[in-house]
């Protein structure tokens, strides 16, 4: 009898879970230290991510001397802790059809797909402007061939900095186009007289479809208005747009310039109006050893709280502006927040 108690006790304190192992942290950020990750000979920028099943998915355009000159790449790497990275999953620059580069990479999750955007990089900007293009994967590893996206809007013309979501059964996408006193696109000619000088140059579009593969319109004007909080837009040259989703509402991401790369995030005051954007915010982060010069630059926010209660953002920092064609050695970091307000870098507890 006393040996069959023994026995009992020993099996309730092994299955108890007063007495099971402690449970495995979604990130040990206790333990990480930002930059997370940096190339001896690679500057890497405009971060995207994505996590399924205790992987980790990361994007980023790569900047390196490749057949003779300086090339963007598109470049994805898997890690299940930031601090140990596989090799390149994917690493391509389009110099098979005569583009320069790729670069700057957005994940989003739509439907039963992920969808990896993207846009061409470099060369001569009117004899081959940047384009848009996007691939699909059901598992983030094993992904379509490239495809021209919004190619009926955008073709001919410099676009950058695509980000796609889906609402019901439409898509909706956000990029960046280059608008130039000279050739200008068919719209922005009729609108010359009503574009402020500080958005004559660069604006961010919107547009919607029925299918990633279009045919794509313009929503209205197809100028989205990105306000601040205090209801004036902030005279800023928005780019590397990024949606995410936060309690029901679509927000995007953007970094903004001149005056630096700062970060912003701009909501969706009313589906009816999806031209309009408010409730513009700041994104600070702190000064660290690896970004001196430039804080932030072209990131992205996840909303991970069902995992641990934070929000996660990614980004890229550079101590100098002189290498990489003026771009500086950027390196990858991650910060965090209950509120999307007060960001702490990785290995600080907040």
């Amino acid at each position: 009898m006393k040996i069959k108690l023994i026995a009992i006790a020993c099996i309730i304190f092994l299955i108890s879970p007063a007495w099971s192992a402690p449970k495995k942290p979604f990130i040990d950020w206790a333990n990480l230290h930002n930059p997370l990750l940096s190339y001896p000979d690679w500057s890497i920028k405009d971060f995207a991510m994505a996590q399924q099943d205790g992987v980790f998915y990361v994007f980023f355009s790569a900047f390196y001397e490749d057949n003779g000159q300086l090339r963007s790449h598109v470049v994805e790497v898997t890690t299940r802790d930031f601090k140990t990275y596989s090799e390149p999953v994917i690493n391509f620059d389009g110099q098979e059809d005569g583009f320069v580069g790729m670069c700057s990479p957005d994940v989003q999750k739509l439907g039963d797909l992920w969808q990896l955007s993207f846009n061409s990089w470099g060369g001569n900007d009117e004899e081959k402007p940047h384009q848009l293009f996007y691939m699909t994967s059901p598992d983030l590893i094993h992904w379509s061939p490239r495809q021209p996206f919004a190619s009926n809007l955008t073709a001919g013309h410099g676009v950058d900095d695509l980000t796609v979501t889906r609402s019901g059964n439409r898509y909706y996408a956000m990029w960046k186009e280059a608008v130039r006193p000279r050739g200008l696109p068919r719209r922005e000619a009729v609108e010359k007289s009503q574009i402020p000088p500080w958005k004559y140059g660069l604006r961010a579009q919107l547009a919607e479809a029925k299918s990633l593969s279009g045919p794509w319109s313009y929503v209205g004007s197809g100028y989205p208005a990105l306000k601040m909080a205090d209801g004036k837009e902030n005279g800023l040259i928005h780019e590397n747009f990024e949606f995410i989703w936060i309690d029901g509402k679509l927000n995007v991401i953007t970094s903004a310039y001149p005056g630096g790369h700062d970060g912003y995030i701009y909501t969706l005051l009313d589906p009816k109006h999806p031209l309009e954007w408010g409730k513009g915010m700041k994104l600070t982060v702190p000064t660290e050893s690896f970004n001196q010069m430039v804080l932030y630059n072209a990131g992205a926010i996840y909303d991970w709280r069902k995992q641990d209660g934070y929000f996660y953002l990614i980004y890229g920092g550079t101590n100098e502006k002189t290498s990489y064609g003026h771009r500086g050695w950027y390196r990858m970091a991650l910060a965090r927040s209950k509120d999307l307000v007060h960001w702490v870098p990785a290995g600080s507890i907040n």
